[in-house]
């Protein structure tokens, strides 16, 4: 990136790039990450240190809504760029819905702009913020495996993992129909419809080093998505493409930037439960299509979705939203 470069404050830990971290100061100290620190708490650190620094990048929806409204009241500019402020469509009709996305417009309005994990995010935030697409940026996630590797071991299970916006009673009427143990990873409050078929065992909660344990042995994975304007499902797909394992994906916001139907995965229609399986089936009974899939994602892994090449394209994107608000806006 030629020309001038925003010095960048952020309250993200994302310690996996040095090109982010030569580039980042962030406020998290040592090994803290933002998950040990409370949004409060993180929107007051950036607050202290916001005037040294010609962006603020705020992750994660409580710390940006919380820094956000500081500078808000305080009637000073925030100079801040959003990422992972997700659209959440629980009951758009309540009181609670209405008041919060009420802030976010008026934090997003005062902001430089908002990073997106997903292309069709631009559109949808754009709308219900009330902002020009062009205060928003698309940019493409990463794997959070260190070394994607191609993992051999392989024990006949179909896995399912994710807690968030997951379509439980479509894997699960899917299950129905394959010959093959699924293994479903699910939060605490996750509802599963009953009685749940044989062949079906469902986890709860589990450690992050046993979740990838359960991918490492996996023969396919299988991630189901409830239709959403909601961007999710990244973090599993990447991790199981990083591991080399083949998958299956709903066709939504989350996976179509990233899934090649036939090409690096699976897609199937949101709601399908005979597709699901089918597509399932599909990869358990043809071991080169589910090798030649995985294959790809793979080095898709080890090319497109590095940490280092993600962190590149968030720089170009912060640097072109500096840009862009500058009062004799440069070309980004």
């Amino acid at each position: 990136m030629s020309g001038p470069r925003p010095s960048i404050l952020t309250n993200m830990a994302f310690r996996q790039s040095r090109t982010w971290t030569d580039a980042a100061t962030s406020i998290c100290r040592g090994d803290e990450t933002p998950d040990e620190l409370c949004p409060l708490r993180q929107a007051l650190r950036l607050f202290r240190l916001r005037r040294k620094f010609d962006a603020v990048v705020t992750m994660g929806p409580r710390p940006s809504l919380a820094y956000g409204l500081l500078c808000a009241v305080l009637r000073i500019p925030s100079k801040q760029i959003l990422t992972e402020v997700f659209l959440d469509a629980a009951r758009p009709d309540s009181l609670g819905w209405r008041l919060k996305t009420a802030l976010f417009r008026l934090v997003a309005r005062r902001a430089l702009g908002i990073l997106t994990n997903s292309s069709a995010e631009v559109a949808l935030i754009a709308r219900r913020f009330g902002l020009p697409e062009s205060r928003l940026r698309f940019v493409p996630m990463h794997t959070t495996i260190a070394e994607p590797q191609t993992v051999a071991e392989n024990d006949g299970t179909v896995l399912s993992i994710g807690r968030t916006l997951r379509d439980l009673d479509a894997l699960v009427a899917a299950a129905r129909r394959v010959a093959a143990p699924f293994v479903v990873v699910a939060g605490t409050a996750d509802r599963l419809p009953e009685p749940l078929p044989a062949n079906v065992r469902v986890l709860r909660d589990v450690p992050l080093a046993e979740s990838h344990a359960l991918l490492r042995r996996a023969a396919v994975v299988a991630i189901p998505l409830l239709p959403t304007e909601r961007s999710t499902g990244q973090v599993v797909l990447f991790e199981a493409m990083a591991l080399g394992k083949p998958v299956v994906a709903t066709r939504a916001v989350g996976t179509a930037d990233y899934v090649r139907d036939g090409e690096n995965g699976l897609l199937v229609e949101p709601g399908d439960a005979a597709a699901l399986a089918d597509a399932i089936q599909r990869l358990l009974r043809n071991p080169e299509l589910a090798r030649r899939l995985a294959a790809t994602s793979l080095e898709d892994c080890r090319t497109r979705w590095l940490p280092d090449v993600h962190a590149q394209a968030k720089l170009a994107a912060i640097r072109g939203l500096w840009l862009q608000a500058q009062p004799e806006a440069a070309p980004a």
